[in-house]
């Protein structure tokens, strides 16, 4: 009998206990919390963790973002609820975010966003802040929740997915036959 070869998709497939672990995660829950919201032990809810990191090849201490990032953009977990205003992110915080998302290790990051490693976690730490999120995994949560993060052809042509997910995001708030502003100044003051 020939060897079954399973497919990526099915080898990144979370069992129920990892989905309600990554749940937590894409929340912004430490190990704890995690635990604690879930009714089992830290170490079982970290065991969770670090399965998935594994199925998605993210083996660092330091990528529960990208471990949010992966199980998000999987489909398999819904994005945390996020606040209905997007926060007013410029081109470099949406560079910063999308590394964050995608890099576990600072230096990559630093790469990514052609900044010095000793700045990146105080520039994290910033973009947390101005998102109102409770920590670098959460602010990866609110990312998507927002559309700032999507994988897939959905992005309009021609535009980053923060001014393609701000368009979608007011128009769906503007009555009908307004033009839609972004958080509610006008086209002209929005930064580009």
């Amino acid at each position: 009998m020939p060897a079954k070869i399973r497919t990526a998709r099915e080898l990144t497939q979370l069992t129920p206990a990892e989905k309600r672990a990554a749940g937590q995660l894409v929340a912004g829950a430490s190990n704890a919390k995690g635990a604690q919201a879930l009714g089992i032990s830290t170490t079982t809810f970290t065991g969770h963790i670090v399965a998935i990191g594994k199925k998605y090849g993210i083996t660092s201490r330091s990528g529960r973002p990208a471990r949010a990032h992966a199980v998000l953009a999987s489909g398999q977990v819904p994005p945390p609820p996020a606040p209905e205003r997007i926060p007013d992110f410029t081109e470099r915080d949406l560079r910063l975010l999308r590394a964050l998302a995608e890099h576990p290790e600072t230096h990559d990051i630093a790469m990514a966003v052609e900044i010095a490693p000793a700045d990146v976690r105080p520039m994290i730490a910033d973009l947390v802040d101005k998102a109102g999120a409770a920590n670098d995994t959460h602010l990866i949560g609110l990312g998507h929740a927002w559309g700032l993060l999507k994988t897939g052809p959905a992005q309009v042509a021609g535009t980053t997915p923060f001014h393609a997910a701000n368009r979608t995001l007011q128009a769906s708030r503007s009555p009908r036959g307004a033009t839609p502003t972004t958080a509610g100044r006008s086209p002209a003051t929005v930064r580009r």
